[in-house]
């Protein structure tokens, strides 16, 4: 069974998977912006904008978890 890295004792591997997130939630973020382009139903473009506002949010909360320093979450269940 695979563990969450945010448990690591190790700052580097904390960091590297959080790292890993925002690229993800970046490549999400991309796709998401372009369906939303796309999209010609306001009821379907309302969604995708609250799903863009709240990937946005998470990259903004991951950053904020490296800046400060990458703490270790001893009951993490976030896997990369």
């Amino acid at each position: 069974m695979a563990t969450s890295p945010f448990r690591s004792f190790r700052l580097a591997d904390r960091e590297s998977a959080a790292d890993r997130l925002i690229a993800q939630r970046e490549k999400e973020l991309e796709a998401l912006e372009r369906r939303w382009r796309r999209e010609t139903k306001t009821a379907r473009q309302r969604q995708l904008l609250t799903r863009i506002q709240a990937t946005k949010n998470n990259i903004v909360s991951w950053r904020d978890y490296i800046a400060q320093g990458c703490p270790r979450v001893a009951n993490a269940t976030t896997l990369v």
